[in-house]
């Protein structure tokens, strides 16, 4: 597993286009977990971005994590 990338997209249908599709703060720690080496998602300005998992840090909480907590669901 240290050699894999994670490619991650989201497809617009609506538009076309490639959405934003940077791993959450869970979906990073599970890529962590496992051992993947890089990430490649798209930012939210439509920006291929590549990084090291080791360096790869962010806060953000997506919508079905948000929608558990909503209602005490606990997810590890």
């Amino acid at each position: 597993m240290r050699k894999l990338t994670i490619y991650i997209v989201r497809y617009r249908s609506s538009t076309k286009e490639s959405g934003h599709s940077e791993p959450c703060s869970h979906c990073t720690k599970e890529i962590k977990k496992i051992g993947i080496k890089k990430i490649v998602y798209v930012n939210e300005f439509g920006e291929i971005k590549k990084s090291l998992t080791e360096y790869y840090e962010n806060d953000y909480v997506c919508p079905g994590y948000k929608e558990y907590a909503k209602h005490n669901i606990r997810v590890d």
